[in-house]
């Protein structure tokens, strides 16, 4: 027999799954609180869909059962393929769970104590992920200033030396600035933690979809007229063609408060409903006394969770119904727990509990990453706003010193000038702008988590605040250092 284990079980794998672990054995405590054995606690969890601890017990059953080697025994078996690492969450969940298998203690016990330990521990890593999150964000702001004026300082030393090929120098700093930028907001993706939201619905991601398509394709018609015509300047054509992402990006975000406000009612909710049902044991008369009470924006999926129950709906399809309704990831994972905690008579006042117990925590979590993300956000539209100002000024003075020299003899053996010709800056211009918008977004959206739709919303918002900056900065200086520029070289000649 070849175990499934043996395919992928590696620690990085398990770090990213650190809230499954504390769900998954949440499911573990929920089904031992109905006093079942460990043997079939193990078949009913090898049943559920949480990955790797899944597969685990899995195979720990058909050892232990299939091949009778004893579920002891089986467990230690998994524990040794699961991972050399004694460190390993999974292989200490095994090895524990095998001596309490061998030894008959209560199983109820050793999962809430186990619960108990795997959320502090989550919660610990969380709080030291978000202090890291913090050093590499003022790394990123550090780097995009930077990134900034070494384009413009390599752009002018270019133009001072005379070198031929400053175009190609600036094109080569861009590409250099943009790799290098792209590089290290892919490290952050890595090491930043991964909150997902959203619980998927092919039907809800394929019309986004759509509508994302829709909106990049109005405007990437926009900006063709707009080229063919050159009604506008180019920096000023690259805002209005992103503009059309606002669509998407701002249902996104619409779609983004619903379930964070959700995720807050859901704890109240799902403690009051298990004392109730703990009491009077029928969940129709249970969800009736619950919605006595007002749970904000989930009291409408309670209210159809109700007549679905009260219509004959199995009660497992009517929580995994009561979850796509709501979209929130959080919700799906405790109505989960919840609803295996019910098929197999467990405690529902201890199981609501402790499922509240750790949304609330996963909140606190994550409304401090909020807290940290909106500070990053603020700073990230600020520099973006100050970058391309740079960048204006410094397409402005390139045009003047071309001017300059094309009108006056500046050149000497010392210096012999080489500036950038002003059409080559004016298409040069809406790549910046949109390089900058689209990697200041990702970075944005990976400091803040959640959902990763809302990024549309970024890089329109950075799109349209960048083209007017450099379009702005054109238009202001250009009267004042056309005039002093220029006349001062008059009064030279």
């Amino acid at each position: 027999m070849q175990l499934s284990l043996l395919k992928s079980l590696s620690l990085s794998d398990l770090k990213k799954s650190d809230e499954k672990l504390v769900y998954f054995i949440a499911y573990l405590y929920a089904i031992s609180t109905g006093e079942v054995e460990a043997t079939d606690l193990v078949k009913t969890a090898s049943k559920s869909d949480y990955g790797n601890y899944s597969r685990a017990f899995r195979d720990s059953y058909r050892l232990g059962v299939g091949w009778t080697f004893g579920m002891a025994k089986s467990l230690e078996m998994v524990a040794m393929k699961v991972s050399s690492e004694v460190g390993n969450p999974l292989k200490q969940l095994l090895v524990k769970f095998a001596q309490v298998v061998r030894l008959g203690d209560k199983l109820s016990t050793f999962f809430r104590a186990e619960l108990s330990s795997s959320l502090m521990t989550y919660a610990i890593e969380y709080e030291r992920k978000l202090e890291m999150q913090k050093l590499f964000l003022e790394m990123f702001y550090t780097l995009m200033s930077t990134a900034a004026f070494m384009i413009a300082a390599n752009s002018i030393m270019t133009m001072l030396t005379g070198a031929n090929s400053s175009e190609l120098i600036l094109v080569y700093s861009l590409i250099g600035v943009g790799v290098s930028m792209s590089m290290f907001v892919f490290i952050m993706y890595i090491l930043f933690p991964r909150d997902k939201l959203a619980f998927s619905r092919e039907d809800v991601d394929l019309k986004f979809r759509i509508k994302v398509y829709v909106s990049i394709g109005a405007g990437a018609g926009i900006g063709i007229a707009l080229l063919i015509s050159q009604a506008l300047p180019y920096s000023l054509i690259v805002g209005i063609s992103l503009a059309p992402l606002f669509y998407p990006g701002l249902l996104a975000r619409k779609m983004e408060q619903r379930i964070q406000k959700i995720n807050q009612w859901y704890p109240e909710f799902i403690r009051h409903f298990g004392e109730i049902l703990a009491t009077v044991g029928s969940m129709g008369q249970a969800l009736d006394a619950v919605l006595r009470s007002d749970f904000g924006p989930i009291q409408k999926f309670v209210i159809s969770l109700k007549n679905r129950i009260k219509n004959k709906v199995d009660q497992q399809h009517g929580f995994e119904l009561f979850s796509r309704d709501c979209g929130s990831e959080l919700v799906a994972n405790g109505n989960q727990v919840i609803s295996t905690s019910l098929d197999k008579g467990g405690d529902m006042n201890e199981t609501g509990n402790r499922v509240a117990d750790i949304t609330l925590k996963i909140n606190e979590l994550r409304a401090k990453r909020a807290q940290t993300s909106k500070t990053f956000e603020s700073i990230i539209i600020v520099l973006h706003v100050l970058t391309l100002g740079v960048f204006g000024l410094m397409n402005k003075l390139t045009s003047i010193f071309f001017k300059l020299i094309s009108t006056v003899d500046l050149t000497n053996n010392a210096f012999p000038l080489s500036p950038i010709d002003p059409a080559f800056m004016d298409m040069m211009l809406p790549i910046m702008v949109l390089m900058t918008s689209v990697i200041s977004s990702i970075a944005l959206k990976v400091a803040q988590g959640g959902l990763y739709k809302t990024v549309f919303y970024h890089i329109a918002l950075l799109g349209v605040l960048g083209s007017a900056t450099t379009f702005a900065m054109n238009v202001l200086m250009s009267n004042y250092l056309e005039t002093s520029i220029l006349n001062f070289g008059d009064v030279g000649v």
